[in-house]
């Protein structure tokens, strides 16, 4: 026989938990359910084994467990929410079985904190207003009209694909970069190998001697000795110039400007582009299909959308239609693209604006995951000539000297 231990829920909805001996884990949960309990989870009990005690000391001290919640940790939640609600469990029980599942502490808290708020009366969306600052804004506007339609589970399981989907653009594009960024670093790294350790030997090589150096070697020697001499310099006021940067884009103005900026970047701000009018389209639709109005749903379209330039697009779209303009009229603007407003107004026109959205979403997301291919087939060879062209340079000075002092 073999013990198991596991957790379940007994007729009233408690959990309960246990130990039991059977011969195989299906019995053990054959046995369980003719005592009218529903199993949650179990497992050979493993006692106070080494592997045991390993895996929870490695748990513990992860650093995953202590970091704030990723989104594909809010998509889990949301998407064990909504399993648990189609399965019968009232909204305690759902979040009190989440918390339990949760490894995350500071999303254990907040689920915590959301089954008091609502064991004291609160909603759902109240509740998840209360701990905002760890959901996107989108969520307790989504869960607010989910509960007053009676359709929360549906909503959850919306709201848990629309995060899955941004988290997917955002890991696409952040992908595209990484390659390029470890080119520019492998360049960096060997130019500054070259002037700094190799160049200057072999300048010391060709000191004393009366001839002149091809023009090629004058410039790597000029450049190498520029960089002995200012290369701390430059590396000083290139590092404070990121940070700058960086601690700018931690304001309203810095983070507008940067934003600004990067929509006129080549390549990148039309993917940038492609990418928040694909996230506009999803959530668009999923906010009309909830019920929301359009003012509300660009309030809130603006308040997820990464970009702020992009954003305040849509906060100036829902001015216009506060001051009674159309949708359209309220999306012409320069960084809308003009097949976004031509869609926009056949939708309103004849209703199905909803629908609509979501095609522009289908098109922008295919947009986006092929520019972001095209980017990468271009920088690839881009950055490979760069790095062959500089190495290839030093080499060509090199032996044009060396070939020039041996013929002397």
């Amino acid at each position: 026989m073999t013990r198991f231990t596991y957790k379940a829920l007994d007729q009233r909805g408690h959990e309960v938990s246990g130990s039991i001996d059977a011969e195989t884990e299906s019995e053990a949960i054959s046995l369980l359910r003719s005592r009218s309990v529903q199993v949650l989870s179990i497992e050979i009990d493993q006692g106070f084994s080494l592997t045991e005690i390993w895996r929870k000391l490695m748990l513990l001290i992860s650093i995953k467990r202590y970091t704030s919640p990723s989104t594909g940790d809010l998509v889990i939640f949301f998407r064990q929410m909504s399993l648990m609600l189609r399965a019968g469990n009232t909204l305690t029980q759902g979040l009190e079985l989440c918390s339990q599942m949760t490894t995350k502490l500071s999303l254990r808290k907040a689920q915590l904190n959301m089954l008091v708020s609502i064991q004291g009366g609160s909603s759902f969306a109240g509740a998840l207003e209360t701990e905002g600052r760890r959901f996107p804004p989108i969520v307790a506007k989504l869960v607010a009209s989910g509960e007053a339609s009676g359709e929360l589970q549906q909503t959850l399981e919306r709201l848990s694909e629309s995060l899955e989907r941004s988290a997917s653009l955002r890991r696409q594009f952040l992908s595209s970069l990484t390659y390029p960024v470890l080119v520019v670093v492998a360049a960096v790294g060997v130019t500054l190998f070259l002037a700094l350790s190799i160049v200057p030997k072999f300048a010391k090589l060709l000191e004393g001697r009366s001839q002149e150096l091809p023009a090629s070697t004058q410039l790597m020697l000029d450049i190498s000795a520029w960089l002995v001499d200012y290369g701390l310099y430059l590396g000083i006021a290139t590092g404070t110039t990121i940070f700058l940067i960086l601690a700018a884009y931690t304001t309203v103005r810095g983070k507008a400007m940067v934003d600004a900026v990067l929509l006129r970047v080549p390549l990148v701000g039309s993917s940038i582009r492609n990418s928040g009018m694909a996230q506009m389209g999803w959530t668009m639709s999923m906010l009309l299909s909830s019920g929301l109005t359009v003012l509300e749903a660009l309030r809130v379209v603006s308040g997820v959308i990464g970009n702020h330039r992009l954003g305040q697009c849509f906060i100036h779209a829902s001015e216009q239609i506060l001051a009674g303009q159309s949708l359209t009229i309220g999306l012409r603007q320069q960084q809308i693209p003009l097949m976004v407003q031509h869609m926009a107004g056949i939708g309103e026109r004849s209703g199905e604006l909803e629908t609509v959205m979501q095609e522009l979403g289908r098109y922008y997301q295919a947009a986006t995951e092929a520019r972001i291919k095209a980017m990468i087939s271009m920088i690839e060879p881009a950055m490979t000539l760069v790095v062959g062209g500089l190495v290839g340079f030093v080499y060509y000075s090199f032996f044009k000297a060396m070939m020039q002092v041996s013929a002397g």
